[in-house]
């Protein structure tokens, strides 16, 4: 069976919620599972060795914890690509990544490789998904963001780019659609790209939990101090907001899951927030967590009710402002100890994804 390379139209297409679905569909029919992702810029060391942390998720939604083969062929930290372009290597940097696929795909029925981003990315050092996908036999599945017209033009795009080079297109998945639109949009792609000879797989629905940070996903971000005795930090994050109002407006706008951004010293709207979470009858916490700004630190009856109500409180020195701003601007990706979000794509996929209609094809 050939190997399937997952592809996007952009970055933050899907790419790692299809493939954790893919490989958890795959080996569920019975088929020995394979992954790599052989280059990309979020590299963490572990035990050693430079590991992707999208191949993390992938390898612990296998329930694997040997994460030998998770190693990555071409770690891309910051500052390489400006010296490397000056001095390319493409063939040897080849070589790696058809070594690091041959020693994942030993006694394994199919590999999933998973791109860096969308299919232009590493043309810089000759080694675009086109390279790539020949390098290894594969055949490209595209993974591209719900709509209708810039969705298939913009796949038309990709897949114009991988076929003018060689690469072997297998088709197209559209992700991330409104649920309110879902027919319409899987219709009139579906016919769209047949029009253009690229046959769809798959449309999957918007769904709010994969796009929700977990509170340890929030500390990091705002690189802040934990305080009080809220040590829970896999909480989802569904509503936030930025309590700049007085105390009694602001809680007109709690939900499950907020988190509130306040000054750390706006006492009132800390005491309101941590008052209505407490709220005897309350199904579910309306508060996931706080973010106190400024770097003004509670103290005396606020600093008990924090210790008392076990919600995640991160103290900033940042602005109100640029806390919300960093939020706004960051898109969350699933973490490898995110099961709820890992147990989220590999439903989806296993809904809305023609599985056997891929492995029939990478069969042919």
């Amino acid at each position: 069976m050939r190997p399937l390379y997952i592809a996007g139209t952009q970055r933050d297409a899907g790419k790692t919620t299809l493939s954790v679905g893919l490989l958890n569909a795959f080996r569920q029919r019975g088929l020995r599972v394979g992954y790599t992702k052989p280059m990309g810029q979020r590299v963490r060391d572990e035990r050693g060795e430079a590991i992707h942390d999208d191949a993390l998720v992938a390898y612990r939604s296998m329930g694997q914890s040997d994460l030998g083969a998770a190693a990555m062929a071409v770690p891309l930290p910051h500052g390489r690509v400006e010296k490397e372009v000056f001095n390319l290597h493409t063939d040897e940097l080849l070589t790696r990544v058809k070594e690091t696929f041959d020693a994942v795909a030993r006694e394994k029925d199919i590999v999933l490789v998973e791109s860096m981003g969308h299919v232009a990315l590493g043309s810089c050092l000759g080694l675009s998904a086109a390279e790539v996908i020949r390098a290894v036999n594969a055949r490209a599945l595209i993974v591209s963001g719900g709509g209708i017209g810039r969705a298939i033009d913009d796949i038309s795009l990709c897949a114009n780019f991988l076929t003018s080079r060689g690469a072997d297109l297998l088709g197209v998945i559209i992700n991330k659609v409104w649920p309110e639109k879902y027919t319409r949009v899987k219709q009139a792609t579906t016919q769209g790209l047949a029009n253009l000879g690229i046959k769809s797989y798959g449309t999957i629905p918007f769904e709010d939990q994969l796009s929700c940070p977990t509170m340890r996903q929030v500390q990091e971000l705002v690189r802040g101090e934990l305080i009080g005795h809220g040590v829970n930090l896999e909480g989802h994050v569904k509503n936030t907001i930025v309590a700049a109002m007085e105390s009694s407006h602001m809680v007109r706008y709690l939900q499950p899951g907020t988190l509130v951004i306040t000054p750390g010293d706006r006492a009132d709207n800390i005491l309101a927030a941590l008052s209505a979470n407490m709220l005897e009858g309350t199904q579910e916490p309306v508060l996931t967590g706080l973010i106190l700004t400024g770097g003004f630190r509670p103290n005396g009856t606020v600093m008990r009710l924090i210790n008392d109500s076990g919600v995640p409180v991160i103290l900033v020195k940042d602005d109100t402002y640029g806390v919300a701003s960093k939020f706004r601007e960051t898109v969350f990706k699933i973490t490898p100890d995110d099961s709820a979000k890992i147990e989220a794509a590999i439903r989806l996929v296993s809904e809305y994804v023609d599985v056997d209609g891929i492995i029939a094809s990478l069969s042919e």
